[in-house]
């Protein structure tokens, strides 16, 4: 996507960043990104320390499905997801946007890519849920809500919003997203360290902040580029 405007060469860091058109709407995302926040903040006060009748019926499922290549499949989404592989993945984005020195993007993707595990990690320990018993990988901290799934939501949005434009083609980058995203809560329930309502809220989280970070510096920038 190409900015709005050009950051003058020579200037460094400029503040505020360069307006880039993330969204066409920021405004409605900005209320669409709160509104799944406040959805998930309800999960986290009213879901139980055990699982839910769904949670329970889906790992019966996943149990009964297991086969070499979907454990290899749900081991590759686990390696993404963290570690190494986690963290190249973010560098890497960070510097092409900083070599692009797209500013604002670069802003809004930081401030996504940060906000993400810190909310992940506030509400895990609010929360305090058991992960399932049989787990096929050893994992730490508690169960609600998935890491990995917030991480998927997060960064595939935010990859969306910045290498793509509004308009009616974004939806095919969108459907791309939602794949990615679904596999990741898959793979979650798959390798049984996550029920299924845990993976689902994580995956809500991400794209709620992706969608209040982007949104949120979109509207901060416009309105700052409008000023005399």
């Amino acid at each position: 996507m190409v900015p709005v405007e050009q950051a003058p060469a020579g200037r460094g860091f400029p503040w505020p960043p360069p307006e880039e058109a993330f969204l066409a709407r920021p405004f409605r995302a900005v209320g669409y990104g709160s509104v799944l926040l406040a959805l998930v903040m309800l999960g986290a006060l009213l879901i139980p320390a055990g699982p839910l009748t769904s949670d329970s019926r889906w790992y019966e499922l996943i149990q009964d499905s297991e086969t070499s290549l979907l454990t290899h499949v749900a081991l590759v989404c686990n390696a993404l997801g963290h570690g190494v592989w986690r963290a190249l993945t973010i560098a890497g984005i960070g510097i092409a946007l900083l070599l692009a020195r797209r500013w604002a993007a670069l802003t809004a993707f930081a401030l996504t890519e940060s906000l993400t595990p810190l909310l992940v990690n506030v509400i895990k320990v609010a929360v305090d849920r058991e992960r399932p018993p049989a787990r096929m990988l050893e994992a730490h901290g508690t169960s609600f809500p998935s890491g990995h799934a917030a991480y998927a939501g997060a960064t595939a949005v935010a990859l969306v919003l910045l290498f793509s434009g509004p308009g009616p083609r974004r939806r095919w980058w969108l459907i791309a997203a939602a794949v990615a995203i679904a596999l990741m809560v898959w793979s979650r329930t798959y390798l049984q360290v996550h029920w299924l309502s845990d993976a689902v809220a994580g995956a809500t989280l991400g794209v709620a902040v992706a969608l209040l970070g982007f949104g949120g510096v979109q509207m901060v920038v416009g309105q700052a580029s409008r000023q005399p």
